[in-house]
């Protein structure tokens, strides 16, 4: 059964060729600008890509680690957090490995371009189909619901970006259109579904795992706490997930992060010779207690001074201050306003670009929260937030709004409530943006004929005012790069 629906989803059925040309024409010129803005610098061959990539590579605060994936095979992302990325990158890595022995330059931004491609074009088409096929929407209103996603500022970067969070949202768009066919069917998801989808997902970016487990909870009911059903479905995939990322970063990352944290240790200790060596050829006091002493003092001043500069630079005074040093709770931050990160950032930059510090990256040269220049932007927030507490409010009945609300309060309670990656929670807007137009859909459906036409009118006007402004905004800011 579910290989017959993969094969059904990744048919582009007749009547959706022609709004998928176009989505797929405006992915490619967008992936055009992209390539263009940094083809002269990626394409070269060199013996050091991890330092070209990370220094050149500009946007928002999307990492280029996939170019290096791509380019120099290495488990370059937090296996933690990404634990099967790097092997699911292998297959391009081997390609374009044959590639630059062929054409004599580096392909990875084209090859990155084909995933990104790919996965954009299957995310759009999932969005419209659970538009079309689940909530009941015709094709014209369930094709704005798919514009209208990749309007919003950092779906729309995401797609152009060499970072997991495109690759994140086709899964869980497939996790959401697989799971709502089988409710649909009055079924649950199997075990076998469960774990290949489980796997995939929180092989990617492991919290999306967690949409995977409410996704087999509203599909099975009460048949989600059998035995049979945890222990199968839930708890063996996420042992044998976290035993490969020990396993993982015992052999590919343990020797390099050890080797880091000598090299480190012998700098300090040879700074620190230096500056004592320095401070006993100009030093007058001739007792070795006083001598120490007193150095000890410099010594401790100058690493204050130390600390003092890196707390100021921006990885440091943008990362707030984590729940606690400890494993996985050091990314948590608890000082970095919530008010302000709402507003801004989460229903603010995530959906429209800000026209000042655009593109900006907080680890680099952005304030973390940066204010709109014009009213209308936060008139279109304002616009969206009651379109979508509307929605949800039209969904209440449907299991598969509510499964997608969930996954949303999920990255509410990560992100906002626990503080990950709060600083910049915008790039993670593929992960959840999805619930706002299938709220809007839910909406769409619950109402009569004229005030049907009219919101349709609403938002398709709204997709296209958004696809102006970020587009418009990003294509600017790279060409000018």
């Amino acid at each position: 059964m579910f290989p017959n629906m993969l094969s059904q989803i990744f048919k582009i059925r007749k009547e959706e060729r022609f709004v998928t040309g176009l989505f797929l024409l405006c992915q490619l010129l967008m992936q055009a600008v992209v390539i263009g803005c940094y083809y002269p610098r990626f394409s070269v061959i060199t013996g050091n890509y991890r330092k070209v990539f990370l220094d050149v590579f500009h946007i928002s605060g999307f990492d280029p680690l996939t170019y290096c994936v791509v380019t120099d095979w290495s488990t370059a992302y937090n296996v933690y957090r990404h634990p099967l990325l790097a092997f699911f990158y292998y297959p391009v890595y081997l390609v374009n490995r044959v590639l630059m022995e062929l054409t004599g330059i580096n392909c990875a931004q084209f090859l990155v371009a084909a995933v990104l491609l790919f996965c954009s074009l299957y995310a759009f088409l999932l969005m419209v189909r659970i538009g079309r096929d689940l909530i009941g929407l015709s094709l014209e209103e369930a094709a704005v619901l798919g514009f209208l996603l990749f309007s919003f500022a950092h779906v729309l970067l995401a797609s152009l970006s060499p970072d997991h969070f495109m690759l994140s949202l086709f899964l869980l768009l497939l996790v959401i259109y697989t799971t709502g066919r089988r409710m649909q069917e009055g079924r649950g998801l199997t075990k076998g579904q469960t774990v290949v989808l489980f796997l995939l997902t929180a092989g990617v970016s492991l919290n999306n795992g967690l949409k995977v487990v409410l996704a087999n909870l509203f599909s099975r009911g009460r048949r989600f706490f059998r035995p049979a059903n945890l222990l199968l479905a839930l708890l063996l995939p996420a042992a044998a997930l976290w035993g490969f990322s020990e396993w993982e970063y015992r052999t590919f990352m343990a020797d390099s992060v050890h080797a880091r944290q000598v090299k480190r240790t012998r700098m300090m200790e040879r700074e620190k010779a230096g500056m004592l060596a320095a401070f006993r050829d100009t030093t007058q006091l001739t007792d070795s207690a006083a001598r120490q002493a007193a150095f000890d003092r410099i010594w401790r001043a100058h690493r204050q001074a130390q600390i003092r500069r890196q707390a100021g630079e921006p990885q440091v005074a943008h990362a707030g201050k984590p729940v606690s040093q400890q494993k996985f709770l050091n990314w948590t931050d608890m000082t970095t306003s919530r008010s302000a990160t709402l507003v801004e950032n989460l229903f603010g930059e995530s959906l429209q670009l800000h026209s000042r510090n655009t593109l900006g990256d907080v680890m680099r040269d952005r304030p973390v929260i940066v204010r709109y220049s014009w009213a209308f932007n936060y008139f279109v927030e304002v616009l969206l937030l009651l379109l979508f507490s509307a929605g949800l409010w039209a969904g209440r009945r449907s299991r598969l709004m509510w499964l997608a609300f969930s996954c949303f309060c999920l990255d509410l309670i990560l992100h906002i409530g626990l503080g990950f990656g709060i600083n910049e929670v915008y790039i993670m807007a593929a992960h959840w943006a999805y619930v706002i137009p299938m709220a809007c859909g839910c909406l769409l459906k619950g109402l009569s004929l004229k005030p049907r036409r009219l919101l349709y009118g609403l938002l398709l006007a709204l997709t296209l005012c958004l696809w102006i402004y970020n587009g418009g905004l990003t294509v600017y800011h790279l060409l000018n790069f």
